[in-house]
């Protein structure tokens, strides 16, 4: 397997900007993170599967719940930017 010589270059100098320690270590955060999202995908897809196959009645329950928990968490703006934040640092 090998690579064009464009996309070789690509690598070479996305590897500077991310600081990746060498070529295999990029190599690896980038098949982690494609799993991750192919797995993020699939529970997706059964989420979906699951809501579709729900009666109506079943919905409208699992509605109301949504709401209370959604009614639970803090709506200080503050709170939800710093939140948000500290998901990115996560996911980086």
């Amino acid at each position: 397997m090998s690579l064009s010589p464009e996309s070789a270059k690509f690598l070479k100098k996305f590897r500077a900007q991310v600081q990746s320690p060498s070529m295999s270590a990029l190599f690896e955060t980038m098949v982690a993170d494609l799993k991750g999202k192919a797995e993020m995908e699939q529970l997706d897809a059964k989420f979906k599967a699951y809501y579709d196959t729900l009666p109506e009645q079943a919905m409208t329950e699992e509605s109301a719940w949504g709401a209370l928990g959604e009614s639970a968490l803090p709506s200080d703006k503050r709170y939800v930017k710093v939140r948000k934040s500290k998901t990115a640092v996560a996911e980086r």
